[in-house]
């Protein structure tokens, strides 16, 4: 043992950073979806019910349950880099299908056109199925312009999460650090 002299003492002044794990696909199209505006995810969740689980989840139109199906499907654990995988293109396959229409100036012009038409159906004719229909397009006439806006912040915010984390290299990246780190954490476990 050296002589007390010849000892420094060792004050641990932080701690050790923690290392989290790479965020997978699912978690980073979550984490976006978390930070749009509430009616444009529940019009996100919507088309999830409608394309990717075939209207097999909530019934109600617009309902905060299709978020939270869309959520559960986004978080399930325990799923294969091929899984993950799998869901992240399926999920910006559908979306970019579904939002094309909105990222668009034609797909917002021919909202605006469909729901005029409407309008003029309804007034040659106050019992038609138009006429049912009026005052959905006339809200949806009073809120283009805001809908429009919200849209051109969600197509930004989401052409950088798909340009940076959901192509295909950035996916075969992303399964390659995520094989290497559980064969890294197995071999600890020996």
């Amino acid at each position: 043992m050296p002589p007390p002299e010849n000892v420094v003492s060792f004050h641990r002044t932080a701690t050790a950073p923690v290392v989290k794990p790479p965020v997978t696909p699912l978690q980073a199209i979550r984490d976006w979806f978390e930070k749009q505006d509430g009616e444009v995810r529940r019009e996100i969740a919507g088309m999830a019910v409608l394309l990717l689980f075939e209207c097999r989840g909530p019934s109600e139109i617009g309902s905060q349950e299709w978020c939270e199906y869309l959520r559960r499907w986004l978080n399930q654990a325990g799923l294969s880099n091929h899984a993950v995988i799998g869901r992240a293109l399926t999920f910006r396959t559908c979306f970019e299908y579904f939002a094309e229409s909105r990222f668009t100036e034609s797909g917002w012009t021919l909202s605006e056109k469909t729901a005029l038409k409407i309008l003029e159906e309804a007034k040659l004719d106050p019992n038609s199925e138009a006429a049912r229909l009026a005052p959905t397009a006339h809200e949806m006439l009073d809120a283009l312009p805001a809908r429009k806006s919200r849209w051109i912040e969600v197509r930004k915010s989401w052409r950088e999460l798909a340009g940076a984390r959901l192509t295909p290299r950035a996916l075969r990246v992303w399964s390659t650090s995520h094989m290497q780190r559980g064969r890294r954490d197995s071999g600890r476990e020996l």
